[in-house]
Parts: C-alpha cells; sequence; structure tokens
C-alpha cells in the first residue's frame, strides 16, 4: 500500500457515511475504502 502524507478531513455526517459504504463492502475500516477510491482516482 502506498504510504500517504496528507490528511483527509471529513465532517462527522460525512465519516458516518464513510463508515456505513465501507461495512456494506464488508471493509474492515473506513481507511480501506478510502484507499479503493484513491486508487480509482
Amino acid at each position: 500500500m502506498q504510504e500517504r502524507s496528507m490528511p483527509i478531513c471529513f465532517t462527522t455526517d460525512q465519516y458516518r457515511k464513510i463508515e456505513e459504504i465501507a461495512k456494506r463492502k464488508g471493509m474492515l475500516n473506513t481507511s480501506q475504502l478510502i484507499e479503493e477510491v484513491l486508487n480509482h482516482a
């Protein structure tokens, strides 16, 4: 996995949505979903 040095900021509502999507996809944490999105950008 690529090491990232810039933090990403979300509002509480945005983070909750990210958590929901990650859970639906069977991911263990939100970082996995964020990495998936960044790799497809």
